[in-house]
Formats: C-alpha cells, structure tokens, sequence
C-alpha cells in the first residue's frame, strides 16, 4: 500500500511543478505589470507638469524654454522606458501563453483512444463541411481520429477553445495540422479539427 501511495504520489509531481512554474510567471506578470502601472503614473505628472509650465506666464521666456525642454526630455525618456515595459509585459504574456498550452498540449489521456477502424464514416452531429475520414497510412500516430471537419481559424481562437468547440484535443489538432507549437495557430487558415467517431 506504501508503494501505491508513492507511485501516486510520485505520478502528480510533474503536475505540481508545472503549477509552481505557471504560478511564478504570474507573479513576475504582475510585477511587470506594477512597474508600468508606475511608469504611466510618472508619465502624467510629468505632462501635468509641463503644461502649467507653458501655460503660466514667465517672465524669463529663454530659462522657460529651457525648463520646458529639459521637462520635454524627460517625458520621452518616460516614454521611452513606458514603452519597454509594455513590450517586456507583452513578451512574457505570449510567452506564459505558449508555456500553457504547451503544459496542456503535453497531457496525455490516461487511457489511450482505440485505433480507427479502417472504414470509419463521418461523425454523427458533424456540423456540414465534414470531412471524410484520412486514409491510415497518413503518417499520423494511431490515436488521432481520422474523422473530423474542417475549420476556419477566427482571430481570437485558441486550440484549446477550438478542441472544446468540436470535441477533440488540442494535441490532436497540431499534430492533424502539423503545428510546432499552440502560439503557429493563425487566423483566418482553414485547418482540420480530429473528432472521434460516435458510437
């Protein structure tokens, strides 16, 4: 009984780290997220303070100039800074992004989905468009139906919405579609959603 517990134990190992890495990219998101939540404030106290300077009247036109240009500058270099923040915080959301799909991509089903018969017919409540079943030899692994239908991408779509929609996974679909990762799904691009047959 020791051993069942350890090898169950030993079984949810990956699933902890894989939710203690997902875990840590959150909170590095959401610290970036602070940090240009902070830049934006800065960035409006600045413009702030630089229209009351051009809007108030100074006696000394050339040292308001100059107060204005060196309060100019420092405005773009917030910009500036603004800017990369928002690109690091864009970069690490498609990256938490494709690191979740692949998490999910990479699940296998506990039990293994019989190989398709070599007649298979189109699944019942198929919407139309349904396509006929591909042959055997087609060089994907046996445990991708060969029934399914075809889709067209829309903007917004992720595998794992597409897979919901259809009842099939989103491995299925990337190997089906020969996609190297979930982040190669593009929109508007008709590809084949696998579905088991029903039975």
């Amino acid at each position: 009984m020791r051993f069942g517990l350890l090898f169950l134990l030993a079984g949810f190992a990956p699933l902890f780290a894989q939710n203690n890495q997902l875990a840590g990219m959150q909170q590095d998101l959401s610290e970036l997220r602070n940090e240009v939540e902070k830049l934006k404030l800065e960035n409006a106290d600045l413009r702030d303070a630089l229209n009351k300077q051009r809007n108030a009247t100074v006696g000394n036109s050339s040292s308001a100039e100059a107060s204005a240009r060196t309060k100019a500058e420092a405005l773009a270099e917030v910009d500036r800074r603004l800017k990369q923040q928002t690109a690091d915080v864009n970069a690490a959301l498609a990256e938490l992004a494709r690191r979740v799909d692949a998490a999910l991509a990479g699940r296998q089903p506990t039990t293994r989905p019989t190989t398709p018969s070599t007649s298979p017919t189109k699944p019942v409540g198929a919407p139309p468009g349904a396509n006929p079943p591909a042959a055997p030899d087609d060089g994907l692994p046996t445990d991708i139906p060969r029934t399914g239908t075809t889709y067209k991408v829309k903007p917004g779509d992720t595998l794992i919405r597409i897979a919901r929609q259809f009842g099939s996974k989103p491995e299925w679909i990337m190997q089906a579609n020969k996609l190297p990762s979930a982040g190669a799904l593009r929109s508007d691009v008709e590809i084949f959603v696998p579905q088991p047959e029903a039975r």
